[in-house]
């Protein structure tokens, strides 16, 4: 489903542009794992394609990831599952989405803990600064001893950061890294070794093969061997989703496919996934003067749009 908004309220159209739930939410959310989030009158809740619906009574809801949610009451994070149970009581300053069976929280204290699915705290830390889990490895800073790499699920640092200042999630198998010496992204594999070397401005995440990179300014696309198979035109490019990703030139945004042929020349004024999720879905939002236009990612057809400023 994806939100529409009409006469001050929001619903949900279905991808081939058929009104499914009629506006009366004060927000509607884009969807992950077949639950949309909603608010009304100050709480947020979900609606659900495939369970009951989950009451909207929470002061604030993230997204679903692995089944499960982080949600705010009373100004205190915790998690539930998609039955709405709460797994995870909400004692926490924040909860983050859970990656490998595991979530982040930090509690009041400051301390910062890894919980799994029944509520357990399997790592904890202060003073540090910690990434999610990709591959079994997160990022990590002590930030006393400024000592920093990538930790596994026993909390060893397995992987030592002496060329690199800085690290990222894993994706497909491959994180962007910023190089000490060279001051340049390159990307290192789960062993810690550099498999593209550091000669790019920046270097995005893996997806369906292809990253972004940067380079005087402008984006475009390596593979996993670091061949340029798209060169950087662009002045922004997403990654790709399904074959297709958008691009902006010179502000005007537009759809290419995995070859860099345009579906969608570049002629949007703006992209308005307010939400990460947009970017995955077959519709992708764009806006056109104040309209926001839904456009099918592989036809480049206009499916629904309405006005919203």
């Amino acid at each position: 489903m994806f939100p529409i908004h009409e006469n001050g309220v929001w619903g949900y159209i279905d991808q081939v542009g058929n009104i499914v739930v009629s506006p009366q939410f004060d927000n509607a959310y884009y969807g992950s794992e077949g639950l949309f989030g909603v608010k009304k009158n100050g709480k947020e809740g979900f609606l659900s394609i495939e369970n009951d619906n989950i009451p909207i009574k929470y002061d604030a809801v993230g997204e679903f990831h692995e089944g499960y949610c982080p949600m705010k009451i009373d100004n205190l994070w915790g998690a539930i599952n998609k039955r709405n149970e709460v797994i995870i009581p909400p004692v926490y300053t924040r909860v983050w989405h859970f990656s490998e069976g595991w979530v982040q929280a930090k509690t009041i204290e400051g301390v910062i803990q890894f919980l799994d699915t029944e509520g357990v705290v399997r790592l904890q830390f202060t003073d540090v600064s910690v990434g999610h889990f990709s591959h079994g490895l997160a990022f990590f800073t002590d930030k006393k001893t400024q000592r920093d790499g990538y930790i596994n699920k026993e909390g060893e640092l397995v992987i030592s950061s002496t060329l690199f200042s800085s690290g990222y999630q894993f994706a497909e198998g491959l994180a962007p890294a910023r190089h000490y010496s060279a001051n340049k992204q390159c990307v290192i594999n789960t062993s810690g070794d550099i498999v593209i070397e550091p000669v790019y401005d920046s270097i995005g995440f893996f997806s369906e093969g292809l990253c972004t990179f940067q380079r005087n300014g402008k984006t475009g696309y390596l593979n996993k061997t670091g061949d340029v198979v798209i060169p950087p035109l662009f002045d922004y490019a997403s990654k790709f989703h399904e074959g297709t990703a958008y691009v902006v030139v010179e502000e005007q945004y537009g759809i290419i496919n995995k070859l860099g042929e345009y579906i969608i020349e570049p002629k949007y004024t703006k992209y308005t996934g307010s939400d990460t999720q947009s970017a995955k879905q077959k519709l992708i939002r764009f806006r056109l003067g104040k309209k926001h236009i839904y456009v099918d990612r592989h036809t480049g057809d206009e499916i629904f749009q309405f006005d919203y400023l």
